[in-house]
């Protein structure tokens, strides 16, 4: 699939605004509130983040919802666990990989559904310390490791989902499963999420799969996290499911603030038009899987890393990339490959990107074409794995280009070259001062003019980068 060219040449500002006023706006608005001061001010600025999918699950090679779909006994995988020796395991050098990409903060699954805590608990000893012959705290050592690099570091914790312990939510196949559910948050839910907080103190939580969440316990959970360390973001997951959130009512959204919720968690591999949050925050996976998935070879490509991430950045949230190691504690080496690629792009073009805000153009591109099988293929692992259905219009686009932006400047990137100059409207409350390619160590000036709200720009025949060649134009 190729996007005409030609059609950037006259872009008007009702094909590209993201702003519904009918006044006239700067092409870099001004945020409607003071993005600095809240909690969630870090994940606005670091907008790049590694998720990090791994546990006893790994083992099987068949994704982190593997116990499930194949109703394997409680007991079964309790022998299974007991044998996870991840002998390669090397925290610095998962946190060497997310920060030669770019990234700035990593989440982690400290416990998944499965139950099992990969986390040194006095809670539960079913845990990667007591219950392996691996006897190593990986939460500890990847949180040491964070800390030397300059990363955020943060955990997932499935707060209500656990199909080891009796009275956990979810799905039942197995006896043991059984059992009352306050005796599970009680017993294991809240004090293994003050053990985490307490041990590791983590920058955020990100909890997930809210099954049999009510107000009454989401305070519960939100107050041992303020209690420990009122510094610490949540997010939307606490109460609702991904696939809710775009769906949610403005007293609802106002419910989530009210409990102290810091940003939206939109649907697994969404990226949404809008977002009426200040901070919020969606994540991807790099092929198919989360957890690791020896048959899932479908690997993004840095071009296509880059084209999300600044998708998300354009609409002003944060972009949250997995990784699935595998059982030996090995991040897949094209998982690397086309991480520290679209790393290098971002040390050249990362102003573009690093609290880099929206803009009043949407860019252009077209969707993306998939077959009806490759669709339902989608749909059923989505189902089968919590995030539920689609939203409608929800497709991945090929971008010809999007926009970002900042304070006196506006970015252009260009994933597609133009053959002609590319001429954009909306520039009627900003002077054009300049224009240059973040790509070129000279900062060359382009050739550019400006009638009115009208810019034209004249291009070079040939993009500086394949993956994304960035325009600076600055405003005044």
């Amino acid at each position: 699939m190729k996007t005409n060219t030609s059609c950037l040449l006259t872009l008007g500002l009702a094909a590209c605004a993201l702003l519904s006023s009918p006044a006239i706006a700067q092409v870099v608005p001004a945020p409607a509130a003071d993005k600095s001061t809240g909690r969630a001010a870090w994940l606005d600025e670091a907008k790049y983040g590694m998720f990090i999918h791994w546990g006893v699950y790994s083992t099987l090679a068949n994704g982190e919802w593997v116990m499930n779909r194949t109703k394997i006994p409680v007991a079964e995988y309790e022998e299974m666990a007991a044998k996870f020796n991840p002998t390669k395991f090397d925290a610095d050098a998962w946190v060497a990989v997310a920060k030669n990409a770019g990234m700035k903060y990593i989440t982690i699954t400290s416990k998944h559904h499965d139950g099992f805590a990969m986390f040194d608990s006095e809670v539960s000893d079913y845990n990667v310390v007591d219950y392996t012959p691996f006897k190593r705290d990986v939460i500890q050592e990847l949180k040491e490791a964070c800390d030397k690099a300059g990363i955020k570091f943060g955990l997932y914790y499935s707060q209500t989902q656990d199909w080891n312990f009796p009275g956990g939510a979810g799905s039942k196949w197995d006896e043991a499963q059984k059992g009352d559910f306050q005796n599970y948050i009680d017993k294991k839910g809240l004090p293994q999420l003050k053990e985490i907080l307490t041990k590791y103190q983590p920058s955020h939580i990100w909890f997930d799969t809210p099954h049999a969440m009510t107000p009454e316990l989401g305070h519960q959970f939100e107050g041992v996290v303020r209690d420990i360390n009122p510094d610490t973001i949540i997010n939307s997951r606490l109460m609702y499911h991904g696939n809710q959130v775009e769906g949610l009512k403005p007293e609802q959204l106002e419910g989530l603030k009210e409990m102290g919720v810091d940003f939206l968690s939109y649907r697994d591999r969404t990226i949404p038009p809008h977002s009426p949050w200040e901070y919020w925050e969606t994540c991807m996976t790099l092929n198919g899987a989360w957890g690791y998935n020896e048959k899932d070879n479908n690997w993004k490509s840095p071009k296509a890393v880059v084209m999300q991430l600044v998708e998300v950045v354009s609409k002003g949230g944060a972009f949250l990339l997995n990784v699935g190691p595998t059982a030996e504690g090995v991040i897949p080496a094209p998982a690397i490959e086309n991480l520290e690629a679209a790393g290098e792009w971002l040390k050249v073009n990362g102003e573009a990107i690093y609290g880099a805000q929206p803009t009043i153009f949407e860019g252009q591109g077209d969707f993306v074409s998939i077959s009806a099988a490759e669709q339902e293929a989608l749909e059923k692992e989505a189902r089968a794995t919590g995030a539920g259905k689609a939203k409608k219009g929800h497709k991945q686009k090929d971008y010809a280009w999007l926009a970002t932006g900042r304070e006196g400047k506006l970015y252009l990137h260009l994933f597609q070259w133009p053959d002609k100059p590319m001429v954009l409207h909306g520039f009627d409350k900003d002077k054009v001062t300049g224009a240059y390619f973040l790509a070129d160590p000279e900062k060359n000036p382009v050739k550019f003019t400006q009638e009115g709200g009208t810019l034209t720009i004249d291009l070079p025949t040939e993009a500086l980068d394949a993956v994304d060649t960035v325009l600076c134009v600055t405003l005044d």
